[in-house]
């Protein structure tokens, strides 16, 4: 609104100026004008008279007409500011989001930010797991905002953790890594509900320890079963390897098809044979299409390759949600299907001995796993090392470090615990067992400071220890007596 008074008033005065000058103006050129130094210029009494008067008035004038709108200017463009920041931050949250989801973050991370797991090749054991990606509707209360952008940019090598920014190879400009971390500070969970959160992750943890070995066996199982198919693959696809084409020789082959069924197989159809329920598909292929995939489904153990085909009734199968679909869409489907086995079933025949070498060096690794049970700990052990003999300290003490610092000090933890080196065999963060904490902080005191506070960018720590932001700091999530827990933990490793 100020702006618009200031605008009027401008407007006015230099009206009034283009006035006062054309009406100083001759409206005719004399003939031989006298120049101007001879001129006689106005005298005293014309200067003061009415003209004076008139300028010095619309002088008055403008000067109250600013007076009184450049407050209400100054007013309402302090306002206009703040709205036009709120707005681009706004805008800058909303479009964070849309980078989230298009560089598929949410994957892992999970839509609201509360943690989730990636898809992931364990190197040793060739074996495909779950990498457990950490919260981050939490993570400006243990990261900086530039620590949090590094990890946006440059990811995290080893890990599912892809570099996102220009300047890691990624594909986010820097305009965009920004609106991101907008975004990430938007869906921030309150500090109470972080510090709520550590019970469920400290039972987690423990529950983990515990079954750790049920981890392992359900795993061995698993590959004992992917190396029974790998064996049996020959045989399997003897069976069903030609199943496809008769299936599409009964859907396009004289007197068994018809220009719908012919057209499913990619070929024409000569001569029709009967549909009574005119659905596309003959009797006689029906009959012969059912059983062909109802044989396939028992012999690969693929119940979706069963059906039912009735020629009295065009819609005899059911999709997913419990519809109807036509007989003709459900063969389509279960042939995709069946053309993916078949393809996989051959590929695995001819290269059985490279597929049996790669499961049976993740049963070796499982089976070490199992008689090793690295993520085990002996509880009352820590204790007595570490706690007086008070086992529910050493109970507490190893949850703690296992949710919030194993992570990073735990080589495989995110792994799983089939892939577990001993507590704090070191990753992406130095190795804390061996007695290194009691060489890095010879002083307690200075470790419990240095959990709460997190290492900073070329700042020293410890005796020679210097920061690059990678540690986080916890103080405010856990309190000081869950970090005096963690250090002496550490310390008795």
């Amino acid at each position: 609104m100020g702006g618009i008074v200031v605008a009027i008033a401008v407007a006015a005065v230099l009206v009034w100026a283009g006035y006062l000058l054309s009406k100083g103006r001759a409206t005719e050129r004399a003939p031989e004008p006298t120049p101007m130094n001879q001129q006689a210029f106005l005298s005293d009494d014309e200067l003061e008279s009415g003209r004076l008067t008139r300028v010095l008035g619309v002088a008055v004038v403008v000067s109250a007409v600013l007076a009184i709108t450049l407050p209400v200017y100054y007013l309402s463009e302090s306002n206009r500011q703040a709205n036009a920041e709120e707005a681009f931050h706004e805008l800058d949250i909303e479009e964070g989001e849309k980078w989230y989801t298009n560089f598929s973050c949410y994957q892992c991370h999970g839509i609201d930010g509360g943690g989730g797991g990636a898809t992931f090749t364990e190197a040793r054991s060739g074996i495909s797991t779950s990498w457990a990606a950490p919260s981050i509707n939490d993570v400006f209360y243990r990261y900086s905002e530039d620590e949090i952008r590094y990890w946006i940019v440059f990811g995290r090598a080893g890990t599912p953790m892809p570099a996102n920014g220009l300047e890691g190879g990624g594909g986010m400009t820097s305009q965009e890594v920004d609106q991101v971390i907008a975004f990430l500070r938007h869906i921030q969970i309150p500090q109470a509900q972080a510090v709520a959160e550590v019970e469920p992750a400290v039972t987690q943890a423990l529950g983990r320890v515990a079954a750790g070995g049920d981890a392992v066996a359900e795993q061995l199982a698993e590959l004992e079963a992917e190396k029974a198919a790998i064996q049996d693959a020959p045989t399997v696809f003897a069976v069903v390897g030609e199943t496809p084409t008769l299936i599409r020789t009964a859907l396009a082959g004289d007197g068994t098809c018809t220009d719908a069924s012919a057209a499913l197989a990619k070929q024409g159809c000569d001569v029709e044979g009967a549909d009574a329920d005119r659905d596309g598909l003959t009797d006689t292929a029906e009959a012969t299409i059912a059983d062909l995939f109802n044989l396939a489904a028992e012999a690969t153990g693929t119940e979706s390759l069963t059906i039912e085909l009735d020629p009295t009734d065009a819609f005899t199968n059911r999709d997913a949600g419990g519809a109807p679909i036509s007989d003709l869409a459900a063969i389509e489907a279960r042939l995709v299907t069946l053309d993916t086995l078949v393809l996989n079933l051959r590929i695995t025949s001819e290269r059985q001995d490279v597929f049996l070498a790669n499961v049976q060096r993740g049963i070796d690794f499982l089976e070490e796993a199992a008689e090793k049970q690295l993520w085990d700990v002996d509880f009352q052990q820590v204790a007595d090392d570490a706690f007086d003999g008070n086992l529910a300290d050493a109970e507490r003490a190893v949850g703690l470090f296992n949710a919030y610092c194993a992570r990073c000090h735990t080589a495989g933890y995110s792994a799983g615990s089939t892939f577990q080196r001993g507590q704090g065999s070191g990753a992406w963060g130095p190795a804390l067992d061996g007695g290194r904490t009691l060489v890095q902080f010879p002083n307690p005191d200075d470790h419990i400071d240095f959990i709460i506070r997190g290492s900073e960018n070329a700042v020293n720590f410890g005796i020679n220890g210097l920061g690059r932001g990678w540690m986080p700091g916890f103080g405010q999530i856990l309190s000081r007596e869950d970090i005096e827990l963690i250090v002496a933990y550490e310390r008795s490793l």
